[in-house]
């Protein structure tokens, strides 16, 4: 469960039993028809999944493809927010070579060799916009990107904070981004057809727990005894004692015989 100032979120990633949740969020924008995939799929690969437009792809085929990711075990599609069981946002999700739009654009190159986990898309319904959602689901979507050995998340949201339609909103923003703990990798890249949304990539480092440290075993304690030496001070200190304790024990026990003689 996440907290926003509207309350209560179940965050969830998506199964193919609740595919139909994006297709609610989505209404009403570009993203109805999207169904998450036109991120994960260059038009040659559309064409070949018989999901493209062009080629008389339909919208019960786009869902089929996007179910058949939702089965996956390693990893969903995306994670999808619920407010009192109604479904209100859905953030896409994965992998970098999940996508392969996102790896192959000139507007999203890869900044080095991280093997990072992306954030393409998110959507939240409107009448819940602007209570936290958004940020709630990509805190989310970086614990479970973690728990799935990711190193680290990224997303390329809008540089500039022009109010703009839905259908071009889906990238995020940079000040929702920085609330869920990421920072700018990389700012504009130049050359880029002026037509395009100004985007900049962010980042967010995953870092993993040391595991606790246990008891020693045989092999570390034979290694400590090697490496110390044979007589230590504080050996020598103990042997020490032990052989002066009898010691005077004896002439204590002498002295008093002495005594006793010359009475």
């Amino acid at each position: 469960m996440a907290e926003t100032r509207a309350g209560k979120l179940d965050i969830r990633p998506l199964t193919a039993a609740h595919v139909d949740d994006v297709k609610t969020v989505t209404r009403g924008t570009w993203g109805a028809t999207c169904w998450d995939l036109f991120p994960r799929y260059t038009a040659a690969q559309q064409r070949a999944l018989g999901i493209a437009q062009s080629a008389g792809g339909t919208d019960d085929r786009r869902r089929a493809v996007l179910a058949k990711l939702a089965r996956r075990r390693k990893n969903s599609a995306g994670l999808v927010a619920y407010r009192d069981g109604e479904p209100i946002g859905f953030i896409s999700l994965g992998p970098r070579h999940d996508f392969s739009v996102i790896a192959k654009s000139r507007a999203t190159p890869a900044v080095d060799d991280v093997p990072a986990w992306v954030i393409p898309c998110i959507t939240v319904r409107r009448g819940h916009r602007g209570r936290g959602v958004a940020v709630a689901m990509i805190r989310a979507a970086v614990h479970y990107a973690g728990k799935r050995g990711a190193q680290a998340v990224e997303a390329y949201p809008r540089a500039d904070r022009k109010r703009v339609h839905d259908d071009f909103a889906f990238y995020g923003t940079v000040p929702m981004f920085r609330k869920a703990g990421f920072g700018q990798v990389r700012g504009l890249i130049r050359g880029l057809p002026k037509t395009w949304t100004p985007r900049v990539t962010m980042r967010r480092t995953i870092r993993k727990r040391a595991a606790p440290a246990g008891p020693p075993g045989p092999s570390a304690a034979r290694a400590r005894a090697r490496r110390r030496p044979a007589g230590t001070a504080r050996t020598r200190r103990s042997a020490g004692k032990a052989r002066s304790a009898p010691a005077r024990r004896t002439g204590a026990g002498a002295a008093t015989r002495a005594r006793a003689r010359s009475r």
